[in-house]
Parts: structure tokens; sequence; C-alpha cells
């Protein structure tokens, strides 16, 4: 009868440790999903800000932003891989239409390398 109770008491200590395993386990599994939805928020967030900058146009030349930061913001999209699905067709409207507005050609060179660069990771 002692054995049948310490077998008992043995198993249920094991399961008692590994209920704990497994709860830590199930713990740090939700953490890291919780991370990696707040990182995709904020890559989706800053992706929107991007396009923001770069299709800023005012109705007067010196309306907008600053060129330098359309140009940053251009060059940065081609860090968002994911995004190139998306990038990539709206980065050729913009193209058209700064063309058709006569844009300084250094913002065309920037649009033209980072579709180059979207392109090939299609």
């Amino acid at each position: 009868m002692i054995d049948i109770i310490d077998s008992i008491l043995k198993y249920v200590s094991l399961v008692t440790v590994a209920g704990a395993a497994i709860s830590f386990v199930i713990g740090l599994l939700k953490y890291l999903d919780q991370r990696a939805r707040e990182e995709r928020t904020k890559r989706y967030e800053l992706f929107h800000e991007l396009m923001r900058q770069i299709s800023a146009v005012g109705e007067k030349a010196d309306e907008g932003i600053p060129l330098t930061q359309q140009l940053a913001a251009v060059y940065e999209l081609q860090h968002f891989k994911e995004y190139a699905y998306s990038a990539t067709p709206i980065l050729e409207h913009l193209r058209g239409f700064y063309v058709a507005r006569n844009a300084p050609a250094v913002l065309l060179k920037a649009i033209d390398d980072t579709l180059l660069q979207l392109r090939s990771l299609a």
C-alpha cells in the first residue's frame, strides 16, 4: 500500500513540474507572438508614413516636404521587402506623376533605384 502511495506521489510531482513547464512555454509563445504583432504593426505604420512623405506634393513648387526627405523616404522603402508587392505599382505611378511635373532628376533616379531593388525581390 505504501508503494502505491509513493508511486502516486512521484507521478503527482512529475505532473506538477510538467504542468509548470507547459505553462511557461505557452506564456513564452504568447509573448513572442505579441512582440511579432507589435513589430509588424510598427513596420506597417512606418511604411505608410514613408509613402505619405514620398507622395507629398503641394500646389506650389515650395510646398510639400523638402526634397531630401522625399529622397530619404524613397530609398528607405528598399528595406520594406514585405511591401514590395504594393510599393512597386505605387512608385511606378508616382514616377509618371513626377515626370509630368518636371520633378528633379535626383528624385526620379531614387525612384528608379528603389524600383529596381524592389523588383529584384519578386
